[in-house]
């Protein structure tokens, strides 16, 4: 906590110097008045138009200004978790969130990927932190504090063409990408301060400390956090990671402005495999019998990352020329260090150890221009990213890319807003300065992956809401899949035909349905097989190309049931025609979360299911159902608003495992603690 104490004194100290200089702006205190008065007018709840999302009735949604915002006909593949909800779930990791969205495939564990999980089958997603666009997510979401999210939304497909580009970048996990995870972190409202403290089995422990308040147009909020776990007994799977976030903004009735800044300092050792397969015995090249006295015992391989240092900063302005034109600049740094270390149990003399550095550094910058007039909207935009990895095994390697991409989008309303049209287009080109693959220096222009979208929503009647889009997205291979051959493989273009039916029948029953079909040229398929690259560390996954259909449907509903009873339940269906994609898919997931009220306790139960895949003579992956609880009881310590939570995960201490790398990852079964939430003022 020594690190986090100092970072915390500094910014104590800026935050000082920054308030002091308020009575310059003394006279603002009027224009605060009007900007609350005109945004009553809107209906609006925050005068953050940057942060804030509406809700009405069981409906939440973007500012049509605000850069997340996607248009009506994409607002089924739209899911949002509120900071109520969040809290409710009570997640120790982002990736407990993700789970609970339709199309989402979360598989813990690995080698070099800590944490992967996919949309709708096998496609990737890109993740935007406050305007940062997060490269190499699956090593950093894990460490992201979930106390300091204020909401998290999920755009499943990426036809919503403006946030963000349509093929992956800075990435180690694919080309294509199916959608985007937007995390907004806390800002204040008003003077707040508190801490959360947790402790569990496993010696798992949390310290959670923050400040908040706003002063006329300033808001400031400032988080430390503290994870750590010792982990299983013996499996190799302990973890720490303590980190600082700042979060500023300043807001006027024409211009807004807001400023993060996120640093983390940590380790990860990552879990021993469970050896399920017996090794072959070999005699002139033939099978002769099978060796079965490793299977039933952990793997010898000893990876660890340590430490792991990950900083963002970034910053969002947004200009509204006047109540029809708004201009919004954002601009971000990211930047990761990673030390892995590789050897093997039993620890003692001679023990060889491996060291790979990794440093991997990104930019982004993004200009959006919004016009709205007679139930037009009209989005114009451009992006750039820029990403430098570097690499030490032995030989530095290096990989430098820049993307460059241009959208334009247009929704027009009519008859009352029930029926609206939407249309877009968007090109991205990536320019490599070295090789994605042999990290040699070279100057090419990658051919242009792009995408073109048509979309509608219609009201059939006021509670029943009709939906469809079409899109065509044309992209190229990744750097980390090759053909077992070495060879380039042609681009992939795929078609997407998606429909859907949202209907507010009762408090009680609200059913939304959802079905897509992607037909898809020249897709990049799984042929059984995958290398490390000796250049770099990274693991190459061995790829062919096959025309795939996958078909998939999404159903969910949320309500009331009786006084303080409320559920949301949502359940995913996916498959395909290609036997090694459908092979490493699961075909049937559902989750859901059921919380109840009375006066000052809270209890709130979730699950999750996820149909087996990858099914062989020795291992199984998925085929499990989890349960998930937790009970708060709210009260006052020192007349001051205190909670107390005692949760548990895997409460039916089921042993599944979601990967497979040499061996399975089983989860570490029914863990359990206690939380205590103090509020200071």
């Amino acid at each position: 906590m020594e690190g986090i104490c100092k970072r915390l004194l500094f910014f104590i100290l800026i935050l000082g110097v920054f308030f002091l200089s308020q009575t310059v702006f003394a006279q603002e205190n009027t224009e605060q008045k009007d900007l609350q008065k005109t945004e009553q007018k809107k209906g609006q709840t925050s005068s953050h138009n940057l942060e804030e999302i509406t809700v009405t009735g069981n409906k939440t949604k973007e500012p049509v200004t605000s850069p997340y915002a996607v248009t009506e006909s994409s607002q089924l593949q739209t899911d949002v978790w509120t900071r109520e909800e969040i809290e409710t779930l009570h997640p120790q990791t982002v990736f407990d969130i993700i789970e609970q969205v339709p199309g989402m495939q979360v598989q813990f564990q690995g080698r070099w990927h800590v944490d992967l999980s996919n949309m709708r089958g096998t496609g990737n997603y890109g993740v935007i932190l406050d305007g940062v666009y997060v490269t190499q997510a699956d090593r950093i979401l894990a460490t992201i504090p979930v106390d300091t999210i204020e909401s998290m939304t999920v755009v499943r497909d990426s036809t919503a063409l403006t946030l963000g580009p349509v093929t992956n970048f800075g990435s180690t996990t694919g080309d294509s990408n199916q959608g985007f995870i937007i995390i907004k972190t806390k800002r204040a409202s008003k003077l707040e301060g508190g801490t959360v403290d947790s402790y569990g089995s496993e010696h798992t422990q949390k310290e959670h400390l923050y400040l908040g308040d706003k002063i006329g147009n300033f808001d400031f909020r400032i988080a430390g956090t503290e994870n750590s776990t010792l982990g299983k007994t013996g499996w190799y799977d302990a973890s720490r990671n303590e980190s600082v976030l700042f979060r500023g903004g300043y807001t006027r009735p024409s211009f807004e402005a807001d400023i993060l800044y996120y640093s983390g300092r940590g380790m990860r050792e990552l879990q021993r495999a469970e050896i399920v397969a017996p090794t072959a015995i070999t005699k002139a090249g033939k099978i002769v019998g099978y060796n079965w006295s490793q299977v039933g015992q952990l793997s010898t391989s000893k990876w660890k990352m340590d430490p792991i240092t990950d900083d963002m900063v970034a910053v969002n302005l947004n200009k509204h020329w006047n109540d029809k034109q708004t201009t919004t600049f954002s601009y971000a740094y990211a930047s990761l260090l990673v030390n892995s270390m590789t050897s093997t149990f039993p620890d003692g003399p001679g023990q060889k150890t491996t060291v790979y550095d990794q440093n991997d550094r990104g930019q982004s910058a993004s200009l959006r221009h919004v016009i709205t007039s007679h139930n037009n909207i009209l989005k114009l935009g451009g992006q750039w990213n820029d990403w430098v990895e570097l690499w030490d095994t032995g030989n530095t390697s290096r990989y430098d890319e820049d993307m460059f991409g241009l959208y334009a989008q247009d929704e027009y309303h009519m008859l009352n807003d029930r029926l609206t049209f939407d249309a877009g287009i968007r090109g991205d080109k990536i320019h490599y300065s070295n090789s994605p693959v042999t990290s040699n220096h070279v100057d090419d222009w990658d051919r242009p992956a792009y995408s073109y979208t048509l979309g509608a929503a219609f009201k059939l009647i006021p509670k029943i809401t009709l939906t469809g889009r079409y899109a065509y997205t044309e992209n190229n291979q990744s750097g980390y899949e090759t053909s077992a051959v070495r060879t380039i493989l042609p681009a992939e273009k795929r078609s997407r035909y998606e429909g859907g039916i949202k209907a507010d029948i009762h408090l009680s029953f609200n059913p939304w349905l959802t079905v897509y079909y992607y037909d898809t040229k020249n897709q990049k398929t799984p042929t059984g097989g995958s290398f490390i690259d000796p250049a770099t560390g990274e693991e190459v996954d061995y790829v062919s190309t096959s025309d795939v259909m996958t078909r998939g449907a999404e159903f969910g509903s949320s309500g009331q049931i009786l006084k303080g009873l409320t559920y949301r339940i949502q359940y995913t269906y996916l498959t395909t025609n290609d036997q090694a994609t459908n092979n490493s898919m699961a075909h049937n997931m559902a989750s859901g979360l059921v919380s109840y009220r009375y006066k000052r306790f809270d209890a709130n139960l979730s699950f999750q299911y996820m149909s087996s895949f990858s099914r062989t003579a020795y291992y199984q992956l998925g085929g499990y159902s989890r349960v998930d609880a937790n009970v708060g009881y709210n009260c006052k310590i020192f007349d001051r608003d205190t909670k107390i939570t005692v949760f548990g995960r895997n409460l039916g201490n089921k042993a599944y495992a979601t990967r497979y790398v040499a061996g399975v990852f089983y989860d570490p079964g029914i863990t359990y603690g206690v939380e205590l939430s103090f509020s200071f003022f």
